[in-house]
């Protein structure tokens, strides 16, 4: 299965565990100074599920387009991983910015290129849309 991907910077892919340990932290820090545990008791524990989201859902961070004789797939960062079946697809348009698959009257999506290589993006504007004729043919 042909597939691009884009490098997921530092902050993007340890996003959950930084925000995480920050309020950990933060939580922690009040209890041992002896703040208001009103306050201290719910940072401690937003920050360990946090850190525990980060833990559960680690291959959010991945982003890349793939594709096969039957469908195309798109991950974006945070986001599950979409489908779309070749019939269903009505067009499909790859600039040098978007990728924008058009599927029914009003379903469809629009992925911004930005991070991808120029090579990458080549390879799709080369094999997606004769991929899409064939399927639609």
């Amino acid at each position: 299965m042909p597939q691009i991907s884009k490098k997921v910077s530092f902050f993007r892919r340890n996003y959950f565990y930084i925000t995480g340990g920050f309020w950990l932290g933060m939580g922690i820090a009040l209890i041992l100074v002896g703040g208001n545990d009103f306050i201290a008791y719910p940072y401690t524990i937003v920050g360990l599920i946090g850190a525990g989201y980060g833990y559960f859902k680690n291959d959010l961070p991945l982003e890349f387009i793939r594709w096969d004789n039957e469908k195309i797939e798109i991950s974006e960062w945070q986001q599950s991983t979409r489908s779309y079946n070749w019939r269903n697809i009505d067009g499909i348009n790859v600039s040098a910015t978007n990728l924008t698959i058009k599927s029914g009257p009003a379903g469809g999506t629009m992925v911004e290129l930005k991070g991808y290589s120029e090579v990458d993006i080549e390879k799709l504007k080369t094999e997606l849309i004769p991929e899409q004729n064939l399927a639609t043919a």
